[in-house]
């Protein structure tokens, strides 16, 4: 029994102990990477940016694009991360989603106001990336949203 209250008064204090800053960022991080919105909002709630960002500059909701995850996104949004964030090779959500045909998701980012014809440092577009993987249906859905028409390029 005694064991157990050590146990718990030392978890108690662990846990009532802040947390650094850049510790939270990656596991807010870390939790969009893996889809656990549970977790990002919880996160978030304690105060962490929405617009933490990976070892490698990252932004979460870029992570969150490439993976697909729509709740994890929404909670993201919600909590003010910024739309159009990109990652050191300017990568946003919205190309990170289109490249790889996540329509729902592009959906939720397009209504949050993505701009669509955001270019990274190769000079691609989302609507580029949708069409170098395939996905006809989110280029359509690009160029409903006032994407320009380009020329992908390999």
């Amino acid at each position: 029994m005694f064991r157990y209250r050590v146990l718990c008064l030392s978890l108690g204090l662990c846990l009532a102990l802040p947390v650094g800053a850049t510790d939270a960022n990656a596991r807010l991080v870390a939790a969009a990477a893996a889809g656990k919105a549970v977790q990002v909002r919880d996160l978030l709630v304690q105060g962490v940016d929405a617009n933490a960002v990976n070892g490698a500059g990252r932004p979460a909701l870029v992570i969150a694009g490439f993976s697909g995850n729509r709740r994890t996104a929404l909670v993201l949004l919600a909590a003010g991360a910024d739309v159009n964030a990109v990652d050191a090779a300017g990568t946003s959500a919205l190309m990170a989603a289109s490249a790889f045909g996540h329509k729902k998701l592009i959906d939720i980012l397009l209504v949050s106001g993505a701009d669509v014809n955001l270019k990274d440092s190769a000079g691609r577009t989302a609507m580029a990336r949708a069409a170098l993987g395939g996905h006809t249906e989110v280029v359509e859905a690009l160029k409903a949203a006032g994407a320009v028409e380009e020329v992908a390029q390999k």
